[in-house]
């Protein structure tokens, strides 16, 4: 049985004229010095392709002298993600798109608890800010999603507190104190009633348990009720009339508790709604899971799920880049994006990602710079839209530690400069002291340097953009006969482009033509992840503490990558990226040729 790409139509607003170098696709221009990428102007997409980037908005920016991050902050900050059109942007990342983690009225530090869903917390501002933040992106083309907390409340939310009053009116015989609708608003169970793994709390003076699987301040809603969906819907009105261009859902997974296909209708519905107001609008989803799963949870016609199971200290990619293996992580690649191609109700866009809130920072887990790089090279460059954690492209440091996923020295303040250090801004309540930010270079200062992680995460950005292919197209794994080679094809709107990511510390020389790939005869460009001069790493980069031996230094000769008369060499640790001069027609997906690893069934972290 086989199926054909889904054909998606992208309008296309050029910003400038293409300035195309006569040299591209030589081997001179690897030579040159700062020319690993060809200066082309960026040609954007209309479409949902993004390179997004999570804000935790109390720890970004802090604009009023208060020593907490707010949405003032942010707009002050937009530059840095991009520049406004016409501006010059050789110091800004190349974002397009950022999600805010929770802006709502919440009692706790991290705001997924939220009191009130159509207000913006006071210690970050007014709706007259956000209004502005959202004109501020969409002046630069920067789409804004929100975190749409669905699955639970806080238990200080009005809806919770008449739900209570009229359980214990009913059960004392009483008159209901409120309107009867809102004893309908959670999930509430007997003690005979309850179900095995799911979380309760005692309701005091009741017979009768409240579900909150994720603290005893979350009572979880009930999506029986038609009465919870009124507000669900009148929750999305207000945000889309706002001008927000998405959501990110958080726990999806709980709405029923594990069960997939109750979630998947939920999810559904919500997303038809959604779309029904902006068709546009873009939906994104936190399913912590097997590859499995999530598979299943993209016929809820979602657009996107986070990749979980390659993210994390024990993902794919992570041990990928610790034991050299590209090949492996390359096939891997091809068949979860062939999969999505199969499984969606529309068209899927895979949601990469290293780290987020409630995970360990890479910069904690990685041994060194280069394997940083490396891992950031891997995941900018998968298909799909990218989400990079604020401060992961300079390296903040910070761990995940309670198990609860609260854990504030996950989300330590951005560091901009020595002057603004982001230790002005108050760290919240439980960050662990002894997690030191003190090496880690501010952002503003590492644009001078060159070599820095921020200008990598720059550089990568700028060859993705210029490569509209890496996002859009569909993946196949090419055999580079070496098992530290991730190589694959993209190919979208008939144009092949080939990703190439040495994973091993030593350059590497290869024939296209005798593997078959002599039709990539353009140099795209490419980019080093190069570590410090002392730097030095075992030969098995440990990751969380893991032992290793047989130490390797990190080579200090300049690393130079070309494509000369179908012979490419790549160095150690470097990306890089080929297009092909023929055309291509729609790549054919054979469903049988997709298989699940019995690894791919299981959980590869937990939330």
């Amino acid at each position: 049985m086989k199926f054909s790409k889904k054909f998606r139509s992208a309008l296309l607003i050029a910003l400038s004229i293409l300035m195309v170098l006569t040299s591209c696709g030589k081997k001179d221009i690897a030579k040159e010095k700062k020319s690993n990428i060809p200066d082309e102007a960026i040609v954007e997409y209309d479409d949902k392709y993004k390179n997004f980037y999570e804000i935790f908005v109390r720890s970004f920016s802090d604009s009023d002298g208060n020593r907490i991050g707010d949405l003032n902050g942010v707009i002050s900050k937009l530059d840095y993600l991009k520049a406004a059109l016409g501006a010059d942007d050789s110091k800004s990342l190349g974002i397009n798109g950022i999600w805010l983690m929770p802006i709502c009225p919440s009692p706790s530090y991290h705001k997924y608890d939220i009191k009130d869903y159509c207000a913006i917390d006071p210690s970050y501002g007014t709706m007259e800010d956000f209004e502005n933040l959202i004109k501020a992106c969409h002046d630069r083309n920067i789409t804004v999603i929100i975190d749409m907390v669905f699955n639970h409340t806080s238990k200080e939310h009005e809806w919770f507190i008449k739900f209570c009053e009229n359980l214990r009116a009913e059960t004392d015989g009483k008159e209901l104190p409120h309107d009867a609708k809102y004893s309908e608003y959670y999930t509430v169970v007997t003690e005979d009633e309850k179900i095995d793994g799911v979380r309760y709390k005692p309701i005091t003076c009741t017979d009768y348990f409240y579900e909150c699987n994720f603290s005893d301040d979350m009572p979880e809603l009930n999506y029986d009720s038609e009465y919870v969906w009124e507000e669900i819907f009148k929750i999305c009105d207000f945000w889309i009339d706002k001008g927000v261009d998405g959501f990110r859902f958080d726990a999806v997974l709980y709405f029923y508790y594990l069960n997939t296909s109750e979630n998947v209708k939920v999810l559904n519905r919500i997303t038809e709604y959604c779309k029904s107001k902006n068709p546009n609008f873009y939906t994104v989803g936190e399913a912590w899971t097997s590859s499995l799963v999530i598979s299943k949870y993209y016929q809820s016609g979602m657009d996107s799920f986070f990749n979980f199971p390659y993210a994390n200290t024990g993902g794919y990619l992570p041990t990928a880049v610790k034991n050299l293996q590209g090949a492996e992580l390359a096939n891997r690649i091809q068949t979860w994006n062939n999969t999505l191609e199969l499984v969606s109700a529309t068209d899927a866009i895979d949601a990469p990602f290293i780290s987020n809130h409630d995970m360990y920072r890479s910069s904690s887990y990685f041994q060194t710079l280069s394997q940083r790089k490396m891992a950031a090279s891997l995941y900018q460059m998968m298909p799909g839209n990218t989400f990079i954690y604020y401060g992961e492209e300079i390296g903040l440091k910070g761990t995940s530690t309670d198990s609860s996923k609260k854990d504030p020295t996950a989300r330590m303040p951005m560091k901009w400069s020595e002057s603004e250090s982001g230790i002005r801004i108050t760290y919240a309540p439980g960050t662990d002291p002894n997690v030191n930010q003190d090496d880690v270079v501010p952002a503003f200062d590492q644009w001078d340097d060159e070599n820095s992680l921020l200008n990598h995460y720059r550089m990568l950005l700028k060859l993705k953009n210029q490569n509209p292919q890496i996002a859009r197209g569909v993946v196949t794994a090419c055999d580079f006969k070496d098992s530290a080679i991730c190589a694959y094809t993209c190919v979208y709107d008939g144009v092949a482009v080939m990703v190439i990511h040495n994973l091993s510390l030593d350059e590497k020389t290869f024939n296209l033509k005798d593997l078959g790939y002599s039709d990539f005869s353009e140099f795209r460009g490419y980019v080093v992840s190069k570590g410090l001069p002392d730097e030095v790493e075992t030969a098995s980069a440990p990751v969380l503490g893991q032992s290793s031996e047989a130490e390797e230094t990190t080579e200090e000769k300049e690393a130079i990558a070309s494509l000369d008369n179908g012979t490419l060499v790549i160095p150690g640790r470097t990306t890089v990226v080929l297009r092909s001069t023929e055309h291509y027609d729609d790549v054919v997906i054979n469903a049988d040729s997709i298989t699940t690893s019995s690894e791919d069934e299981t959980v590869q972290a937990n939330e």
